[in-house]
């Protein structure tokens, strides 16, 4: 998952044709059926989106790929080589829906780096569900994201805009380095002279295991320290990010505002030695964790884990990168007031891997592993949570049923029985 810092902008300008589809009316939930939903290395595209509510009636879509997913390609030998790339979007409430299309053109740069790129879309308040395809035309491949956002009131995620105050690119994924100054807007809150910024820890504790009776514990926001923080003459507000997570608000509740979250660098990737200990919780026994934990030597610790855990070097090396892989995505598909690997859709996705199948509701997701109506197969259902924090959250449905699954399934890890999905 790692990519180059390289970047450039796409102007949405002259190279850019844009269809914006009439409205009707019309009432769809998002709905799917998915096999690879979160299976990051299945996906050749990769596109980031950030939606911004500046006004009433309209929004920003913010997005950004890496230029070596896109293929160039020329139409003569004497054209510089160029993708051709079309981002199409379905907007759904209850009352209403439109469409519209972005055509964008790509001359190939010397280094590869990340395309950033903007187009705005007529957004009136509601409650709405957006599904937005990438399209390389190039090599004739789409990719799906779907969004949800309320436009009810000026207080939920999409009504701010967090931008690293370095070169005012937007914060995708909404995470930041420690040491980073951000700056957050919110057009639709401009008549505020103040807000309220609350800190979070940023490690979270694992979630219980899905036999226990118990759910995850959940940050209260108002039992949080918070203090106020006035905006400059432009309306933007700035931070500068420590080891703490960040949500900011003018909502005195507060039921909403955006969360930004403090990570290592590598963030999602998985590297740093302290990376590898924590995820090694779900397949360890305690006094292996600690072992692990308050070793002067940790990485040989966790080294000297797989090997047995493989039962030589070369098999303990897929082990790992098997693992790791699934914590990376965990990251990358399910984070959200936490790391995604801490998460209770991670914790199944790193210990079970992908599903056999995914139905997605707009409230729920349904994982499916094994064949229809078999012995073999198993399903867990992950409700989607009102959080203030973030968009992102799910909970399982825990049931006593699971223990002797999941008491397998480490077996099987800790014995070395499992290979790639």
């Amino acid at each position: 998952m790692d990519r180059t810092k390289n970047k450039y902008y796409i102007i949405l300008g002259a190279l850019v044709s844009m269809i914006i589809g009439a409205c009707s009316s019309s009432s769809t939930i998002q709905t799917g059926s998915y096999k690879y939903l979160y299976d990051y290395e299945s996906r050749s595209l990769h596109p980031e989106y950030v939606l911004y509510h500046f006004s009433d009636d309209s929004s920003t879509v913010y997005f950004r790929i890496h230029s070596e997913e896109l293929l160039y390609a020329r139409s003569t030998a004497q054209s510089p080589f160029t993708s051709k790339l079309n981002l199409s979007c379905k907007m759904t409430s209850d009352t209403a829906s439109d469409t519209m299309s972005v055509q964008i053109k790509d001359v190939q740069k010397e280094k590869p780096g990340w395309l950033i790129g903007s187009f705005n879309i007529k957004m009136p308040q509601g409650s709405w569900n957006i599904m937005i395809e990438f399209t390389d035309l190039v090599r004739n491949m789409t990719h799906t994201n779907y969004l949800v956002t309320d436009k009810t009131n000026t207080y939920t995620t999409h009504n701010y805009l967090a931008r690293n105050a370095t070169n005012d690119e937007p914060i995708f994924g909404g995470t930041t380095n420690t040491g980073s100054t951000i700056t957050i807007e919110s057009h639709r809150n401009r008549d505020k002279t103040t807000a309220s910024i609350f800190r979070l820890d940023s490690e979270g504790k694992l979630p219980p295991p899905p036999f226990s009776p118990n759910n995850p514990e959940t940050p209260v926001v108002t039992s949080l320290t918070s203090e106020k923080i006035s905006p400059d003459s432009l309306g933007k507000y700035f931070i500068t990010a420590e080891e703490k997570n960040y949500f900011f608000t003018h909502d005195e509740l507060p039921k909403g505002g955006i969360l930004i979250r403090t990570t290592s660098i590598d963030f999602p990737a998985v590297k740093q030695a302290k990376s590898l200990e924590w995820p090694l919780r779900y397949i360890t026994t305690k006094t292996e964790y600690e072992q692990i934990v308050k070793s002067t030597y940790p990485k040989k610790m966790i080294d000297n884990f797989w090997i047995e855990c493989g039962g030589n070097k070369n098999h303990a090396k897929d082990l790992i990168q098997i693992y790791y892989s699934r914590v990376e995505e965990a990251n990358y598909y399910f984070s959200s007031y936490t790391d995604g690997w801490k998460t209770d859709r991670g914790m199944i996705h790193l210990i079970f891997g992908n599903p056999s199948k995914i139905n997605k509701f707009s409230d729920r997701e349904v994982w499916q592993y094994g064949e229809d109506n078999t012995t073999n197969q198993l399903i867990f259902v992950f409700n989607k949570e009102a959080s203030p924090l973030s968009n992102n959250v799910y909970t399982l449905n825990r049931d006593p049923a699971f223990k002797q699954y999941w008491e397998r399934m480490v077996t099987v890890w800790r014995t070395g029985r499992i290979y790639n999905d």
